[in-house]
């Protein structure tokens, strides 16, 4: 809970402006604290790495909860509201850091790569993210997917280098809020299947490059449908 305080700066002794600068102080060290079920849905985010064989006590070394007072807000690929300390945006790109090869017809491979599911559910307790960064993780495919229509405000989603395919775009219809929405090299192949994105009515940018469609007939139809889209990759 946050304070409002409409006072005039004359009159007050320096004991009451010590206690309005102590209590501003408490709300702007909480908002860098984070939430505490927000915090816990990052250290599960790393358990879940760990359970698929992913160094995260290397990668993630601030993610630790250091006698449950650790500051959220503070760790890396971490973006925190600063008056509210929710957390708005989460760059989890790349999270295992493979070493990438470059193949004969110029297209870039990963070394030694697993592919694994992901647990939407782990987002369920950002409840103001806006900003999702999961490109380049070798994803191919979602776990609870319900989870996706829990994130109400969010408006950037960045799932490109991944080998989700076809499959994953009825989901992302769930996710009305977003503007941005980035599909690149994500091994689409054929038709692309618009009408599974027809709830996105606020999109405005939308990037399917980078992928084996047959045509861009039905993309087209895209710009029919959200008149307000910007960039349309191809």
């Amino acid at each position: 809970m946050y304070f409002m305080f409409k006072l005039s700066m004359e009159g007050l002794s320096s004991k009451d402006l010590m206690w309005v600068f102590m209590l501003l102080l408490i709300q702007i060290c909480g908002a860098r604290g984070c939430k505490e079920e927000e915090k816990m849905g990052l250290l599960e985010f790393k358990a879940f790495l760990k359970v698929n064989d992913v160094n995260a006590d290397f990668l993630l070394p601030s993610w630790i909860d250091h006698n449950n007072i650790s500051k959220c807000c503070s760790w890396e690929r971490v973006i925190c509201s600063p008056t509210t300390g929710r957390v708005e945006k989460l760059f989890l790109n790349d999270i295992r850091q493979q070493q990438l090869d470059l193949d004969d017809y110029g297209w870039f491979h990963y070394k030694n790569d697993k592919l694994w599911l992901l647990n939407v559910s782990l987002f369920l307790p950002f409840e103001e993210l806006h900003h999702l960064n999961l490109s380049t993780n070798s994803f191919d495919g979602f776990i609870e997917n319900e989870g996706l229509s829990s994130l109400k405000k969010l408006e950037i989603l960045d799932i490109s280098g991944n080998e989700f395919n076809k499959s994953v775009i009825k989901y992302l219809g769930a996710i009305t809020s977003l503007k941005t929405l980035i599909l690149r090299n994500i091994e689409l192949n054929g038709s692309f299947l618009i009408q599974e994105l027809a709830s996105l009515e606020n999109l405005e940018v939308l990037d399917i490059s980078y992928n084996d469609l047959e045509t861009f007939q039905l993309v087209q139809e895209m710009v029919v449908k959200f008149q307000e889209i910007e960039d349309l990759g191809h």
